[in-house]
């Protein structure tokens, strides 16, 4: 059994020779994969410092070595365990879905890796004697296969490797240039403003208006050309160094020329949300006989009500309900409309 690194009372202590962490700052703690029993680094340098050596637990019988010790990554030392399987075990059983004729395989396959390490991790003695057995066996069955997979599997993480880096000094140059064409466009404005106080100082008398309106409008399109030019450098860039290059996009507008088009036009409060009803269309009348005598009574009349208010709500009603599907509300977790949904129905109804 796995045992913990710590004692009754929750302290870090070592099982062997009792020495408390608190009382030694410097206390490492170390485990063998033989049988993860801990030790600290003191006892490990005075047990097994002249060769192999019996593990001091008490029913342990593994025979230990001093260079088997490391350092744990986990506080729980069962965690610490399953992993090492997990890894050995992915070792060993490192084919992908590309080696099998379909998905079904596949996952037979999966579940049969699975089903052996969970005999590994949690089984009897008698069921982790028998896994290893089987594990030693396909090993040695497949030992060729099991090569060349892995050095697939390295040139694979490797390509990975290489892709990352590439990316992270792509990310980095696109961060220099940005941070280049800042400092190109500080000065630019800087010298831009220097030469139209030249300009003005020198400028006849009641000229200087037009001076600076000719000079906005050539700064402007000098600012475009600039910007349609980086643009330009970014792209060839990209296409020089691999990047990613996606056809068939539509072409986005200038952002001025979009803002300008925005801009023209009566205002709107609603900001051009349509609150006509999608799912039918009011009419001026209809034909019904409790309607037409209601329309002949003067105190209705007076009152001002007008009967399209209830064409509309007789109708919002009858067709409110077709958008609800409750095996779909079920599986979403939504119920009915939200609170967007019913403010925009509500003035629809209202309008």
């Amino acid at each position: 059994p796995v045992t913990t690194m710590t004692n009754a009372d929750g302290e870090e202590q070592c099982p062997i020779c009792k020495t408390l962490r608190y009382m030694n700052r410097n206390l490492i703690f170390l485990i063998n994969p033989e049988c993860y029993h801990p030790l600290c680094n003191n006892c490990v340098d005075r047990l097994f410092e002249n060769g192999p050596n019996q593990c001091p637990y008490i029913g342990c019988h593994k025979t230990l070595r001093k260079k088997g010790f490391r350092e744990p990554k986990f506080g729980d030392l069962n965690v610490e365990r399953e992993v090492d399987i997990r890894k050995r075990v992915a070792a060993i059983f490192n084919k992908g879905e590309e080696d099998f004729e379909d998905l079904k395989a596949y996952n037979d396959y999966l579940d049969m890796v699975e089903t052996l390490t969970m005999d590994l991790v949690y089984g009897s003695e008698k069921e982790q004697d028998a896994a290893s057995q089987r594990l030693l066996a396909w090993e040695y069955e497949h030992r060729l296969e099991i090569e060349k997979n892995r050095k697939h599997g390295e040139r694979l993480r490797e390509q990975t490797r290489k892709q990352f880096a590439a990316e992270q000094k792509a990310a980095a140059q696109r961060r220099a240039d940005a941070a280049r064409q800042e400092e190109e466009e500080r000065l630019r404005k800087a010298r831009q403003r220097e030469e139209d106080l030249d300009m003005l100082a020198s400028a006849p008398t009641g000229a200087a208006s037009k001076i600076m309106l000719k000079k906005r409008g050539q700064n402007r399109r000098e600012a475009v050309a600039e910007s349609e030019a980086a643009a330009m450098r970014a792209a060839q860039h990209a296409a020089a160094n691999g990047g990613l290059a996606i056809k068939g996009l539509k072409r986005k507008p200038n952002a001025a020329a979009s803002a300008a088009a925005e801009d023209t036009g009566p205002y709107d409060p609603l900001g051009k949300l349509d609150l006509r009803p999608s799912r039918y269309v009011l009419q001026p009348t209809y034909k019904n006989e409790f309607l037409d005598t209601l329309l002949q009574d003067p105190k209705l009349q007076a009152g001002g009500y007008n009967v399209q208010e209830y064409y509309s709500r007789a109708l919002f009603e009858a067709f409110a309900g077709l958008a609800v599907f409750v095996s779909d509300e079920k599986e979403t977790g939504g119920v009915g409309m939200d609170h967007r949904g019913v403010a925009t129905q509500g003035a629809s109804m209202a309008a």
